[in-house]
């Protein structure tokens, strides 16, 4: 039998698939729930591909019958990845679960698959001959495309909220988000391609090479594992509150509270340099002006007009000129006097001061230098 390069790939996921369901399990921190949930999707990719290697490679009619019980984690995936990013991105949401509507495609789908394994050999042959089973595969790859498309909307619209709630949040830019987004994005991406591949057959008869229900899923399944890197090399990811789970309207703080919240965080910008904290969080500063996140939150937006995450940029900006006002430019690089104005990476500083000055920060030097 000889070797090839699909059959590297599918090794190669199968075994980092196991490795890292295990290996998550292992990390200390306040993410368990999230983790066992993603442990699940790690295992549920391998079974994934697990059934195309006997698809590409040891493929008979009875092997082909079971196949199609292992495709029913086309309609798992879906709503575990939702829950996953509910129980990891979100308070109050690290036990989360669907309810019992969601799992019924699953179900109709193993039923179909004991019924076709229900057919003998021969019986099973002659019926794919007759392509008696043409329409059932495809109505259920059309319902499995739009099941994943329903939960990635909802994914997509989850990380949203997150991005937003996040910059009234905490002021630095977690690289776990930025990595979920472009997760996302990819995959859209195989989505389409997959829509592609089942639309081309079915509506004009042809079928475009590379780009199938095989190759898509399990390009799917191995980039799941990034996830599964990522949740070991970062694993705390600072949670936020759900917008649509409060139950309570914020009230309009009263005027003495909007006086004695300007004056002290006034003290805690310009005395104690608080923005200088490169994991400055809403929570740290509640803590230290002795009122609740959401009073400051209020506050922030009402009458700052603006979020926590751009203020405090703002006075690390401003803290930033200064150092070259200074010259210490000369002396060290943008980076480093970035991140000694209280930044934690080069793109979130770079995206802060662009918003701020309306320039880059090596453009605005070069025009401090003409000037």
């Amino acid at each position: 039998m000889q070797f090839e390069f699909i059959d590297f790939i599918l090794f190669l996921g199968i075994s980092q698939g196991l490795f890292l369901a295990i290996t998550i399990q292992f990390i200390k921190n306040k993410n368990k729930p999230a983790n066992k949930l993603l442990s699940v999707i790690l295992l549920l990719s391998v079974l994934m591909l697990f059934g195309r290697m006997i698809f590409f490679r040891f493929l008979t009619i009875r092997m082909f019958q079971w196949t199609i019980l292992i495709d029913a984690v086309i309609f798992l995936i879906g709503p575990l990845c939702y829950m996953y990013i509910r129980r990891l991105a979100f308070s109050k949401n690290n036990k989360f679960r669907l309810s019992w509507v969601h799992y019924v495609p699953v179900v109709l789908h193993v039923l179909f698959s004991f019924y076709v394994l229900s057919f003998g050999v021969e019986e099973f042959t002659e019926k794919l001959s007759s392509r008696f089973f043409k329409v059932p595969f495809s109505i259920i790859e059309g319902l499995g495309i739009v099941s994943n498309f329903y939960y990635w909307t909802l994914n997509v619209l989850l990380l949203k909220t997150y991005i937003k709630e996040e910059k009234n949040t905490i002021s630095y830019k977690q690289s776990l988000t930025s990595f979920l987004k472009f997760f996302q994005i990819s995959i859209g991406v195989f989505l389409v391609l997959w829509s592609i591949s089942y639309g081309f057959p079915l509506f004009f008869n042809n079928s475009i090479p590379f780009i199938n229900y095989n190759s898509v899923w399990g390009f799917i399944s191995i980039f799941i594992f990034v996830v599964g890197y990522y949740s070991l090399k970062e694993p705390q990811l600072f949670r936020v509150s759900l917008t649509k789970e409060k139950t309570s309207v914020q009230q309009r703080l009263p005027k003495s509270q909007i006086t004695f919240l300007e004056k002290e965080m006034k003290n805690l910008i310009e005395e104690e340099k608080i923005f200088l904290k490169p994991d400055l969080t809403l929570r740290d500063l509640s803590e230290k002006l002795n009122t609740s996140t959401h009073n400051i939150s209020w506050y922030l937006n009402t009458i700052s007009k603006s979020s926590f995450y751009d203020y405090i940029n703002h006075f690390r900006i401003q803290e930033f000129l200064k150092k070259i006002e200074n010259g210490e430019h000369h002396r060290n690089t943008i980076l480093a006097l970035s991140m000694e104005a209280g930044f934690n990476s080069k793109s979130t500083f770079n995206k802060a001061f662009k918003l701020e000055m309306k320039d880059t920060p090596s453009n605005y030097i070069k025009r401090l230098k003409v000037a």
